[in-house]
């Protein structure tokens, strides 16, 4: 005899990001805004053959944007601290754009309450693990490897934002040679959508802001507001400017990006 388990919340909200998908995506094929200087792109849900680009671009843009390699040497933790989360939890709510099957840039969602929790377990095993190969010399040709893990473990917690209860969250990527060409906008768009199609009513987002570089100015005319920043420290070594951890919130209301 079959038996068929019942749909749990996040089983519903899993079948509402694909249908839409699946009625949208013809939609999300787009070209940049520059179509001389570049080819076009499309946007469609996350694959598990596409974990290992994720990964390869996290690390590529993880400092401000630029190669992670200067900070954190250790380019396998650094990605499991920033994508696992997202990817063994909830696959169904990444999407990547590509262009002529290579990746161009991701969107890592979530949409469980536990969410914030969630982080800290897993970042705190990342951490543990970067700890004991620390101790082991792993680093010792780094040094400020063993700052990053210093930090991660001592201030990382205390450094940030407060965050809207009951929000989705998200956090994308664009690889360098694609910026500026919408691509980032239509990953947006797409999470947007889903969200709506989901009856999810708002997201967050975390974005590093310093003197000559805020990100959160630009956001403003896409309807995120910041909710709360705090000082953080990480990049203090680099940057002699105030560094700013922010947290970006939208509330959804028909009108999208």
């Amino acid at each position: 005899m079959l038996t068929q388990r019942l749909a749990s919340p996040s089983d519903h909200l899993a079948m509402a990001a694909s249908e839409f998908f699946i009625q949208n995506q013809d939609g999300y094929a787009g070209v940049s805004a520059h179509p001389l200087r570049s080819k076009a792109f499309r946007i469609r849900p996350y694959q598990s053959s596409d974990r290992g680009s994720i990964r390869r671009l996290c690390c590529d843009t993880g400092f401000f944007g630029k190669p992670i390699d200067r900070i954190f040497c250790d380019r396998e933790l650094f990605a499991d601290l920033h994508t696992t989360p997202y990817l063994d939890y909830e696959p169904e709510w990444a999407f990547v754009a590509e262009v002529d099957g290579r990746l161009a840039g991701y969107l890592l969602g979530s949409v469980r309450h536990d969410f914030p929790w969630l982080l800290v377990y897993e970042g705190s095993r990342t951490a543990m693990r970067m700890c004991s190969r620390s101790l082991k010399g792993s680093y010792d040709y780094h040094p400020r490897s063993r700052l990053y893990v210093r930090w991660l473990l001592t201030r990382s917690f205390r450094e940030r934002p407060r965050h809207p209860q009951g929000a989705a969250h998200m956090h994308f990527n664009v690889a360098a040679a694609y910026r500026g060409r919408g691509v980032g906008l239509a990953l947006w768009r797409a999470f947007e959508a889903a969200l709506q199609a989901a009856d999810i009513p708002h997201y967050y987002g975390e974005l590093f802001s310093c003197p000559g570089r805020r990100p959160e100015l630009a956001y403003r005319r896409y309807g995120l507001r910041v909710y709360d920043q705090v000082d953080t420290s990480v990049y203090t070594p680099e940057i002699s400017r105030p560094v700013h951890l922010a947290c970006v919130h939208k509330v959804l209301d028909g009108n999208d990006l």
